[in-house]
């Protein structure tokens, strides 16, 4: 029994389409590396507001402690900020 072989012409892409194919390739890999380092931005961001956050709480800390040693030193009065001046309250 012989055996039929179809012979199949090859094809190739035209230049016009290898060329298209290839731009869309470079533009897809840009995009890979745009979207890497946005998401690496966003962790930094993520890690500073946090590091902000925490910076906030220990400040309010640090203003509540301070607001009671001075109502505890002073008792109940106003405060000129500027100046500093204890306006003793009734």
């Amino acid at each position: 029994m012989p055996i039929i072989q179809e012979v199949t012409e090859q094809k190739f892409l035209t230049e016009e389409e290898k060329t298209t194919l290839k731009d869309i390739q470079t533009k897809s890999q840009s995009l890979v590396v745009e979207l890497g380092e946005i998401s690496m931005i966003k962790i930094q961001i993520e890690n500073r507001y946090e590091s902000a956050k925490s910076y906030l709480i220990e400040i309010s800390n640090q203003e509540k402690e301070f607001t009671k040693n001075l109502f505890d030193k002073y008792g109940k009065f106003s405060l000129d900020p500027e100046t500093g001046e204890i306006i003793k309250s009734n």
